[in-house]
């Protein structure tokens, strides 16, 4: 099978300089490629040759720009070029400039989250589903709910869920965390760990209120913020000045790593005693737990969109319904924190269910059996 994949116009891939939706698209297509044949379209960058081809798999860069210019000038590299489908990763307003240049190739468009497809009007978005085979969502969460929005395009929308690589995201030993932990300066204290962009939506700002909460009783309590507001970027924002601001005021130790490459970011979840994602908006899946599950460490997490697919509540780790509340969330690291047991018990069950469930392979194999159908559908 031919497969062209158009990334977004925003970062590169691999990604070097991180993003969660490049990072998925590599994970999967490198391993697509090791029957099918795979183009992928993405942003250029200093450091990458304009096309890489490892086997089946080859990546063309597109210099920056607008959307509009990245959109046009990939399809102007792939003129001519025949594909048995085409893939657009989280950009639907691709679709009629793709379905353009090629008329009669099968289109698929992925979903990252629900953000994309609702900046458009219900009309516009209607239209750009009637020109794709088929809609597949990183989780289920999204293709429910786009379902219930878009009703006569139901039948297009599939979920394939994201995997972990749970050979680099697995657990370490006593020696590695503490070595790890002294090399950042926070091995004398209990970490409750953040990994994620560092922005309002995401709520830092939350877990440091509720982490607050809980100085009174645990005064060694702190932690560890890994990320930047943006792949790659190192400046501090206003918002990050503000938790740091925050955190002084209420006495809460903090840590900013700041930005990190992709490479090193499985190791600093061996940083946190537990693993706290307060996020205040609807996660299409977010892999951040996964991956922390997948290294033997107890989660929590706002029990909002795709994070409820990930998480089973109790079992593999602690779902905050109320989200937006501190206090709430200082009771669940409070109970990870007083009860060894229930830490343990968390981290064992988060472990084995990110093996049992989260496999890219099944990911990949998902796919290629959409991809399938939709060819199937075509010759009827």
């Amino acid at each position: 099978m031919r497969i062209l994949v158009i990334a977004p116009e925003q970062l590169p891939i691999p990604p070097i300089t991180g993003g969660s939706v490049e990072t998925v698209i590599y994970n999967i297509f490198r391993r697509m490629a090791s029957q099918d044949s795979v183009t992928i379209i993405s942003r250029a960058h200093p450091k990458l040759p304009r096309t890489s081809t490892f086997g089946r798999l080859k990546i063309v860069r597109i210099s920056g720009g607008s959307r509009l210019a990245y959109i046009r000038a990939a399809l102007k590299r792939v003129r001519g070029q025949t594909f048995d489908v085409i893939q657009i990763e989280n950009r639907p307003r691709f679709v009629p400039i793709v379905r353009a240049a090629f008329p009669r190739t099968p289109i698929l468009l992925s979903l990252h989250s629900l953000t994309f497809m609702s900046q458009l009007t219900r009309s516009r978005a209607n239209a750009i589903l009637a020109q794709v085979n088929g809609v597949v969502s990183v989780g289920s969460f999204v293709s429910q709910t786009m379902r219930k929005r878009y009703p006569k395009f139901a039948y297009k929308f599939k979920t394939a869920m994201l995997g972990v690589d749970t050979t680099k995201f697995r657990p370490r030993s006593y020696a590695y965390k503490l070595a790890l932990r002294k090399k950042w300066g926070v091995h004398k204290r209990y970490n409750v760990l953040f990994i994620g962009r560092i922005v309002p939506m995401k709520g830092l700002h939350t877990l440091v209120r509720a982490v607050s909460i809980l100085k009174r009783r645990h005064p060694s309590m702190g932690i560890v913020a890994v990320g930047a507001s943006w792949p790659g970027v190192r400046k501090e924002t206003a918002y990050m000045r503000k938790v740091r601001l925050l955190s002084k005021k209420l006495h809460v130790p903090i840590r900013f790593t700041g930005y990190l490459p992709p490479s090193h970011i499985h190791k600093m979840y061996h940083l946190g005693d537990v693993f706290v994602c307060p996020t205040q908006y609807r996660e299409g899946f977010a892999m951040v737990n996964s991956e922390a599950m997948a290294s033997g460490i107890p989660v929590i997490a706002s029990k909002r969109g795709g994070i409820c697919q990930a998480v089973s509540n109790g079992s593999s780790g602690l779902l905050v319904g109320n989200y937006l509340s501190p206090r709430a969330f200082a009771h669940a690291i409070g109970r990870v924190k007083t009860q060894p047991g229930l830490a343990r018990r968390l981290a064992s069950r988060g472990r084995k269910r990110v093996k049992a469930r989260f496999g890219w392979y099944s990911t990949v194999s998902k796919l290629r059996g959409q991809y399938r159908a939709i060819k199937s559908r075509r010759k009827k």
